[in-house]
């Protein structure tokens, strides 16, 4: 990746809009009940990359309108959380379309996720 945040603030603008170019055209323009699993992998990629970049630029957006200072600081824990929510709606939605997402699994999901940042926000 490039040294400049801000060109790389641009290439996550860029890439969240063509993926979600990429999910509506999904959406839209395939049959789920006659479809194939590479589409369905595309679904999910496309899903899972454009909900990254949204939560990374609105993680971005909030931490330097309220906590104006270290950018590069701010675009790195925004790219680690906006991660750890992208895997969990791809996940959820994956779930959900194979009829096992209930409450209990979904909460197991949010505390397992939530442990995981947790432990990345350690500083030993």
């Amino acid at each position: 990746m490039s040294s400049n945040p801000k060109q790389q603030v641009t290439l996550i603008v860029f890439s969240s809009i063509l993926a979600g170019f990429s999910l509506a055209s999904i959406v839209v323009f395939v049959d789920p009940a006659s479809t194939s699993r590479l589409i369905l992998v595309f679904l999910y990629a496309s899903l899972f990359l454009l909900s990254l970049g949204l939560f990374t630029l609105i993680g971005l957006g909030l931490r330097t309108r309220f906590w104006p200072g270290l950018y590069v600081v701010n675009l790195g824990n925004s790219f680690r959380q906006a991660l750890l929510m992208a895997i969990l709606i791809c996940v959820s939605f994956l779930l959900l379309s194979h009829h096992l997402l209930f409450w209990w699994v979904e909460a197991s999901l949010i505390l397992f996720l939530g442990a995981i940042e947790a432990f990345l926000n350690l500083k030993i």
